[in-house]
């Protein structure tokens, strides 16, 4: 039996969570908010696995799979032409109770749990 996901901690929904070609789109590519948060973790503010996991709070090897996944998806609708909509996942906002540490990271949010 699976261990059950554990709810992953992001700072914010994304501000643009639609992206389409200009030319028109050949499908959609769903990219989860967790993996969206690994690509602006890591490739926008520069930080390793490790730390990623740590603002996350799970396990760098999750992290890793996330990353690469996200990765995946990404290349795809670029090469593909296809819309990326970045929507679903289990994730909770960062409520600022706790330090963060991204530099990112609004003042004020509320805390969610988003399954979809």
């Amino acid at each position: 039996m699976a261990r059950p996901q554990r709810c992953r901690k992001i700072c914010a929904l994304p501000k643009h969570p639609l992206f389409s070609p200009e030319n028109g789109a050949t499908g959609q590519t769903v990219l989860s908010l967790d993996e969206y948060e690994t690509i602006r973790l890591m490739d926008c503010e520069g930080l390793t696995h490790e730390q990623c996991a740590k603002m996350m709070q799970i396990s760098r090897t999750t992290v890793t799979e996330i990353y690469a996944a996200a990765r995946r998806k990404l290349a795809e609708a670029v090469i593909k032409g296809r819309s990326l909509l970045i929507d679903g996942g289990s994730v909770r906002l960062c409520d600022r109770t706790e330090p963060c540490g991204s530099a990112s990271c609004p003042k004020k949010t509320q805390q969610t749990h988003r399954n979809m």
